[in-house]
């Protein structure tokens, strides 16, 4: 919703797999933004990634994505009971933590505009492995951009024009 709230003119779309999460963002968009919001109200769907968008889906200038980047394994999910494990791990666990990742970079350049960017939260460790699927995917000036700790943890990459 902060995108849908700087940027007045922006058609917003968001997917969830999560119901409650989709239900935040309705009372996060009805809060912060204005009834007579220029680019309309956030489009909300309930699914599993790109498999949520209806056929008649635009193709994207941006692409923003949070998935689940914690591995099946990963010490820190003991720490972690308190979030919802779908939000951690995903539906499907992976050993790296990138099962999701990698979904989401392959299928992007069929969902964004020509010039259209892809930008998505990983793990600190994950820079790396990031930047590799973007760049296999044919996404170009793939970069990782650091936190305010100094880690790399969002990745973009540009679908050429």
């Amino acid at each position: 919703m902060a995108v849908a709230h700087a940027r007045a003119h922006a058609a917003v779309w968001a997917v969830d797999a999560s119901a409650e999460a989709l239900a935040v963002a309705a009372r996060n968009a009805q809060a912060l933004l204005p009834a007579d919001r220029a680019g309309g109200a956030p489009r909300l769907l309930l699914g599993d990634w790109y498999a949520a968008l209806p056929p008649d889906a635009p193709r994207f200038d941006l692409i923003l994505s949070n998935p689940p980047y914690v591995a099946q394994a990963d010490p820190h999910l003991e720490a972690l009971a308190h979030e919802p494990r779908l939000a951690l791990v995903g539906s499907r666990a992976s050993a790296d933590g990138l099962a999701d990742i990698r979904r989401i970079v392959a299928e992007a350049p069929a969902h964004l505009a020509p010039g259209g960017w892809l930008a998505i939260e990983h793990g600190y460790d994950q820079a790396e492995a990031v930047r590799a699927l973007m760049r296999d995917a044919g996404l170009a000036e793939a970069r990782s951009l650091p936190d305010l700790a100094g880690i790399a943890r969002v990745t973009a990459g540009c679908l050429r024009a």
